[in-house]
């Protein structure tokens, strides 16, 4: 009975090392999303005939923009001993813009990281979770992606509970690591037997513990159709301007001052297909929305509308690449 007596009251016997017993850590999670999704269509999309297609995007974009969450992975790492190594880790449910948790975790000094809105995306996995500096957003390995259907948000936080207090409280401010784009057409839309639209230049991955976004394995990803001349994608963002000062390495027949890229496949009525690839010389943040409205020629080439900062590069009757005709 006295063995089981200890056991039980566990730490209130010690009263000089606090280090092995738990504390209440109280953690208020916000989503905190910067970009007002209606207003930029509305800003851009403004003319009375443009109406129908901005409210389909606008629909078509307000899960991505709604600072809402779904799921929410939470890892605790070792912050004193140098090791990084993680501590405690759950997945949780919040299906809310915000939720508060309590963790009776050992007292410590932790790095606390967490991913929002992994579970259901279908385009990205989570990789290095043993240890804060190899945590890692990857989008999964792919030759073309697909639009992600959910925003994923990110956050660091230091969890200092170390101390003697009995609790300790602590808000933890998530934000989009994610953008979309949208391409919206006119004129000679009705010109075009079919058309596809890929999104170039993004973001493979994003490190959890210092919002740094690597592209090592930057592939396209695929433009869903919204409505007959509007198509968009949600991915990770572009390089920034830091990145491109630096002389970050571009894909090869890039132009240094090109971040990101659109790249448009038109089939004509004849079979013939026009390639223009839309280049695009400042980034793609986290957390914004960008509509880029071309005009359609007869020849199936985009000409972009009210934008200074594209470049336009056509090539008609394109042909797939491996596609040959051998004289037999």
């Amino acid at each position: 009975m006295l063995i089981v007596l200890l056991s039980l009251s566990g730490c209130s016997l010690i009263d000089d090392d606090l280090s092995v017993c738990g504390v209440d850590c109280r953690i208020d999670y916000q989503m905190r999303l910067q970009t007002n999704m209606r207003m930029t269509v509305t800003d851009k999309l403004h003319a009375d005939s443009d109406k129908p297609l901005a409210d389909s995007l606008a629909n078509w974009l307000a899960p991505i923009f709604s600072a809402h969450a779904h799921d929410v992975e939470l890892s605790f790492y070792s912050a004193d001993d140098g090791l990084d190594e993680l501590k405690h880790h759950s997945t949780e449910i919040v299906d809310d813009q915000s939720k508060t948790f309590t963790f009776y975790l050992p007292r410590e000094n932790y790095r606390h990281l967490a991913v929002v809105n992994s579970m259901d995306n279908g385009q990205i996995v989570l990789r290095g979770k043993e240890h804060s500096a190899t945590y890692e957003v990857a989008t999964k390995d792919a030759d073309t992606l697909q639009s992600q259907p959910t925003a994923i948000y990110t956050a660091r936080e230091q969890i200092n509970a170390a101390g003697e207090e009995d609790s300790y409280v602590f808000t933890v401010n998530l934000y989009m690591a994610s953008s979309a784009v949208a391409l919206v057409l006119y004129d000679g839309v009705d010109a075009m037997q079919h058309i596809e639209v890929y999104l170039n230049g993004t973001a493979s991955g994003l490190s959890v513990g210092d919002s740094v976004y690597t592209f090592s394995n930057s592939c396209p990803v695929r433009c869903e159709q919204v409505t007959e001349r509007c198509y968009a994608a949600v991915s990770l963002p572009s390089r920034g301007k830091e990145s491109a000062l630096a002389g970050a390495p571009k894909r090869t027949g890039e132009v240094a001052d090109n971040y990101w890229q659109l790249d448009a496949f038109v089939t004509l009525p004849d079979g013939t297909i026009t390639e223009t690839k839309l280049d695009i010389d400042y980034p793609l943040a986290a957390d914004a929305l960008e509509i880029i409205k071309c005009s359609v020629q007869d020849d199936g080439s985009l000409v972009p509308i009210e934008n200074a900062h594209i470049g336009a590069t056509v090539l008609l009757d394109w042909k797939s690449g491996g596609e040959h005709v051998i004289d037999i």
